[in-house]
């Protein structure tokens, strides 16, 4: 369960792709939940890299859609116009 967005997220669908090196791996995840303040659902794919050192996170990259989140936030995007101009199609055909 991931917390964000003034919302709780739970992941489901997790990928988990090893790496050369024994101490990293790419992780492709989905998650879904309601954006509390707006109502939306948001839903999102991420892909995760990361290294881990004596058992601890040393680094993580993520990487993700920007418009999901934009989206279900009601928050409008520079350069992509309103939000209600950009439509919601990325968002419900996850």
């Amino acid at each position: 369960m991931v917390r964000r967005g003034g919302g709780e997220f739970p992941l489901f669908d997790l990928k988990l792709y090893p790496l050369a090196d024994a101490d990293s791996a790419v992780a492709q995840v989905k998650a879904e939940g309601i954006i509390k303040s707006t109502g939306r659902t948001y839903r999102q794919e991420y892909v995760v890299f990361l290294r881990v050192v004596s058992g601890k996170i040393v680094f993580l990259r993520e990487y993700f859609d920007p418009t999901r989140a934009a989206q279900a936030m009601e928050t409008p995007i520079l350069g992509l116009g309103s939000v209600g101009e950009q439509g919601n199609a990325s968002n419900e055909n996850l």
